[in-house]
């Protein structure tokens, strides 16, 4: 993947650019002499370059449009980051690869960052890429399962993640049903050929902008998609991007480089929604869907990467992540509450 580069900092870039424009005061213009916003007066930083490794939490997919819209389009350049995305071999171990300094940042997800914090991990939530749920209840276009109020005697595929459990239970309780009134089947990430195949009647972890176009293409038919706003379970930011909170603290130039890194997402996120293009044509170097799905997947997604609450591109509602702890809680996902304030920060995004 090719590498980019591009800075943002706050206190030490305002002295600077003060300092720049007593200079140009007092020499008159000069095309060498950087600008008061910490660039080159070209657009380009004057930040020292930096590098930084990011893990995935999946394969490269239309979830990931600002990181590789950004890649492909030099906003990390501008921000002298070489930024080099990498999928492990263990997709869940997102969190304990950046609490132990094995990857710089990782993309990962909100729920997760409260688990961290009971396990004592030194990450740090700084910013969210997908800002709203993607993940939904899903079957086919022939499943007795057309909604919430039809899941009773339904069979759920679950991928077997805490989070399953919690939203099941949340379905039961809003539809007055028991816990033997719907069957759970662990299938793992197999979740789309459990459906395709109909060994289950609907499946939790889909996410709908992906697997649901996926499904529509394979079957000609949309799926009955439920999304989790339907389902009683509170707002959250599917994806966001995960830091060392220790390094953060003592590395400044770590922690400047992660302050870049976010500046270059967020504008790239913006500029990818005004290119749909533009955003197409990366996903389809960057991804193995075929070009047919990425041509539904990729302008469903763009909106998504916009708070539907109106929050600026990247930024986290720290209330909103304390509804989620408290449900959470009592789903019994948590033994206590999580201060959202000690594993999320809008710190290092200047624009919150």
């Amino acid at each position: 993947m090719r590498p980019k580069k591009k800075r943002n900092t706050r206190s030490r870039m305002l002295a600077l650019g003060v300092a720049s424009v007593l200079l140009l005061a007092a020499c008159g213009s000069d095309s060498e002499t950087p600008a008061a916003d910490g660039t080159d007066g070209a657009g380009g930083s004057t930040a020292a370059p930096a590098t930084l490794k990011v893990a995935l939490d999946w394969f490269p997919n239309p979830d990931h449009i600002a990181l590789y819209y950004a890649q492909d389009n030099g906003f990390f350049d501008d921000q002298n980051l070489t930024v080099e995305f990498e999928v492990p071999s263990d997709v869940t171990a997102g969190l304990k690869l950046v609490a132990t300094n094995k990857f710089d940042l990782s993309i990962f997800y909100q729920g997760d960052m409260f688990f961290a914090s009971e396990e004592g991990l030194p990450v740090t939530a700084v910013g969210s890429l997908v800002p709203q749920p993607l993940n939904s209840l899903m079957a086919l276009a022939d499943s007795k399962v057309q909604g919430p109020d039809t899941v009773s005697g339904a069979t759920i595929g679950v991928a077997g993640l805490p989070f399953d459990d919690a939203i099941l239970q949340t379905i039961r309780q809003s539809q007055g049903l028991s816990e033997g009134d719907v069957e759970s089947v662990n299938v793992g990430f197999d979740l789309v050929p459990a459906l395709l195949s109909k060994k289950v009647d609907a499946a939790i972890g889909t996410y709908f902008n992906i697997e649901g176009i996926h499904i529509e293409s394979q079957t000609g038919e949309p799926p009955v998609i439920v999304k989790m706003s339907e389902l009683g379970v509170p707002t959250y930011d599917e994806l966001i991007v995960v830091a060392n909170s220790e390094r953060l603290v003592d590395d400044a130039e770590y922690a400047d480089a992660v302050s870049r890194f976010l500046t270059a997402m967020t504008e790239a996120t913006v500029a990818a929604q005004a290119d749909e293009a533009g955003s197409l044509e990366s996903m389809k170097q960057n991804t193995e869907y075929t070009d047919e799905e990425l041509e539904a997947m990729v302008p469903d997604t763009l909106p998504l990467l916009s708070s539907p609450e109106g929050f600026e591109t990247g930024c986290f509602s720290l209330e909103n992540w304390q509804t989620f702890g408290d449900w959470m809680v009592d789903n019994d996902l948590l033994a206590s509450a999580v201060d959202p304030a000690t594993i999320a920060t809008n710190d290092y995004l200047p624009g919150c």
